[in-house]
């Protein structure tokens, strides 16, 4: 698996049990993602890190405008073509140590008018709508707007669910007119970016995207991103990224979440990615959630090459670096939740 050519601070891998469908999406310009420079893993993780000249332009342009915050960092879920080739020893696929992102929303953090919890909304100004299927592949469709809508709220209250903190995860409306998400017009070939950007929420679901937006992400290897989350953290007025509540970890001012509509999404169906895991998974990273616990293939496993089946879990987790089946949230990820939230 080579390392992604964007990612600032942090690469995680995941991997699911479906493959990229043929689902005809329009295609889009794309700008050209340039060399990435590998770097050491993060600490507490084995995971990847690379830098990225397209991030590195995008942040040059905020600071120009005089933005509060700057791209901290993505996450990206993988589709299991991403490991052909198999493995002739133990392969170790991810092991995160440590909870969380390094960033965190801070209670009632002045910039975010002073909210204890998080608001978010969806939108995108694409009109790209995921495919669905049965199934047996049959009853091909796209969802409407108001289906995508209704998936994103599960997601998102299955965290709201938890008991361990109030936690308000509020649903704002986006403005007439306004476009919600700030990277999505300079990942698909627009330099100047988007003139009506409005930022509506601390978390923008970003809606679906063809999948040659993934591939301008993470060139060839694009193809098999399922979904990213982006981060961005607050600077002050010398470009510093700030902790004002001095618990050591950034504070976050805007996370924006995107799918790639070249796959089938189903509702644990055996031939399509599961809506509520993709979804949920991607919300827990924009709640302050990282990646968590072991992931592995023996070398008895691998042997005759790499499938969903081979792979083992230490422990089982919606927020693993890995999704090969339908999952929902499991303890690991209510406590990783409860250990950012619980004061809330």
């Amino acid at each position: 698996m080579k390392p992604s050519s964007l990612l600032r601070r942090s690469m995680t891998l995941a991997l699911v049990g479906a493959v990229a469908c043929e689902a005809p999406t329009t295609p889009q310009s794309a700008l050209t993602p340039g060399e990435a420079a590998q770097a050491k893993a993060a600490s507490g993780s084995d995971e990847v890190v690379a830098v990225s000249p397209l991030l590195q332009q995008i942040n040059a342009r905020l600071a120009s405008s005089k933005s509060n915050f700057r791209i901290n960092s993505a996450q990206l879920l993988y589709s299991t073509k991403a490991l052909a080739g198999g493995a002739k020893a133990t392969l170790l696929l991810a092991n995160d140590r440590s909870r969380g992102i390094g960033a965190e929303w801070v209670k009632g953090d002045p910039r975010r008018d002073g909210r204890v919890g998080v608001t978010y909304a969806f939108g995108s100004n694409t009109g790209v709508a995921p495919f669905t299927r049965d199934a047996d592949g049959s009853n091909v469709r796209q969802l409407s707007t108001a289906e995508q809508s209704a998936k994103i709220d599960e997601a998102v209250a299955a965290w709201r669910a938890l008991t361990c903190s109030s936690k308000p995860i509020t649903r704002v409306s986006v403005p007439e007119g306004t476009d919600p998400d700030y990277l999505d017009e300079l990942f698909r070939g627009n330099p100047a970016g988007s003139p009506n950007y409005f930022q509506p929420a601390d978390i923008v679901e970003a809606g679906w995207q063809p999948p040659s937006f993934f591939e301008t992400i993470d060139g060839p290897d694009g193809d098999f991103v399922i979904g990213i989350t982006f981060w961005g953290t607050f600077v002050d007025n010398e470009g510093n990224h700030t902790d004002i509540d001095r618990n050591g970890k950034e504070d976050l001012a805007v996370a924006e979440i995107y799918y790639n509509a070249g796959f089938y999404y189903g509702t644990r169906a055996a031939n399509s990615v599961d809506f509520f895991s993709i979804l949920a998974h991607e919300t827990g990273h924009a709640l302050g959630l990282g990646h968590f616990g072991k992931l592995f293939v023996t070398a008895k496993d691998a042997a005759d090459g790499i499938s969903v089946a081979d792979v083992k879990y230490a422990p089982f987790a919606l927020m693993n670096a890995a999704y090969v089946i339908p999952n929902q949230i499991q303890g690991t990820d209510n406590s990783q939740f409860c250990q950012i939230w619980a004061s809330r």
